[in-house]
């Protein structure tokens, strides 16, 4: 079988006849997220899993892995039936008991079964809750707190790992050329893991590196972003509303004006976060209003989109970030204006205005973009 969400959801949805607007209508998504999934652009959220997976009728874990029933599993599906009928007959007052036991044996750790939640960013701001939400989030404070212990040394697998156990670790790589605020953002993850309860791998490593990049000792891991497996996705969304509390992002994004310069100010002076991340964060609270692309010599390497279908694969020659390439800044620029839809969009629609802002760093190599998609009325 062909290892991709992509495949699988396709392959599905017409097996259950269904066109790409009535899987969008059914599980509650936008007819354009469901093209992106399909087509390999866009990766779906947890959230937009969960969705896709009621609506398809399979599991998450068919979608995320593969996964369906065997042999195997239906033999594991009697014990699991008796353990059901188990946990029916135990008095309520019991069942945090069985909890624990259960939680234990499946991570050898206690873990703390009080907090009842489904979304990671409930976890998240249980954490802020408890322990205050002064920003910028103080991690060092949070950790220990969690009585978890934070080593910094250089590393082989990735940016950083975490250790569960009774004493857990958590491994960051000191690498000069890893940024503090990408630093942040890879320990608020590995947290991420740590505190939501269902994640019980006795390890997780983030932003893994390549062989190619062990062998260059360059060694930058892979976007978190880009990932498919589903806990780090949930551990992405712990991190981000850990570090970007709701209600604070979102009166922000209110009150200031979405210029980049603006944008670029409030996620290093107040949240000591990368512009990178604040962007993303803007596209998902936007309803569609907003899409972020990051580019290298000509070449679009990353994309976070909201309803529209964003190119993929090369800086069309229109757009201002192909201006960077073209005409390199010695210094951080940004270059906006209003930019021609097909200089970005996959579709035209007469209705609507591109407005592009894209910033410039020569000491990062990349263009980094905010578009601003505007409906004419």
């Amino acid at each position: 079988m062909d290892n991709l969400i992509q495949t699988r959801i396709k392959s599905r949805r017409k097996e259950l006849k269904m066109t790409q607007s009535d899987l969008a209508k059914k599980a509650g998504l936008q007819p354009p997220a469901i093209s992106q999934y399909e087509s390999g652009v866009r990766s779906p959220s947890f959230e937009a899993l969960r969705k896709l997976s009621v609506a398809l009728d399979v599991s998450t874990d068919y979608l995320m892995n593969g996964i369906s029933s065997t042999s195997s599993d239906q033999h594991f599906d009697y014990f699991e039936k008796i353990l059901l009928k188990l946990i029916q007959s135990i008095p309520t007052s019991k069942k945090e008991n069985l909890l624990e036991f259960a939680t234990f044996l499946a991570t050898e750790r206690n873990i703390n079964t009080k907090m009842e939640y489904d979304d990671p960013s409930d976890y998240a701001n249980s954490l802020l809750n408890k322990y205050g939400c002064d920003l910028p989030i103080d991690l060092e404070s949070l950790t220990k707190e969690l009585k978890i212990k934070v080593i910094e040394q250089e590393l082989d697998e990735g940016e950083g790992i975490l250790i569960q156990g009774n004493h857990p670790i958590i491994l960051l790589d000191n690498r000069k050329n890893i940024y503090p605020s990408r630093k942040k953002f890879t320990l608020a993850t590995l947290l991420g893991h740590f505190v939501i309860p269902w994640h019980i791998k006795s390890s997780y490593i983030s932003r893994k590196y390549n062989e190619a990049d062990k062998q260059n000792d360059n060694r930058i891991g892979h976007s978190t972003l880009l990932t498919e497996e589903i806990e780090d996705m949930e551990a992405q969304n712990f991190a981000a509303n850990l570090l970007m509390p709701f209600n604070e992002i979102s009166n922000d994004f209110i009150k200031v004006d979405t210029s980049l310069e603006n944008l670029k100010s409030l996620a290093e002076q107040k949240y000591h976060i990368s512009l990178f991340t604040l962007l993303n964060h803007l596209v998902k609270l936007s309803n569609g209003k907003y899409a972020v692309l990051q580019s290298e010599n000509y070449r679009i390497i990353k994309t976070f989109q909201g309803k529209y279908s964003l190119k993929s694969e090369f800086v069309d020659q229109q757009s201002k970030a192909s201006s960077f390439f073209s005409n390199p800044s010695t210094k951080e620029e940004i270059r906006e204006g209003i930019v021609p839809q097909s200089s970005w969009l996959n579709d035209i629609d007469k209705d609507l205005t591109v407005y592009e802002q894209s910033i410039y760093n020569p000491d990062f190599g990349k263009v980094l973009t905010l578009l601003t998609i505007n409906e004419n009325k």
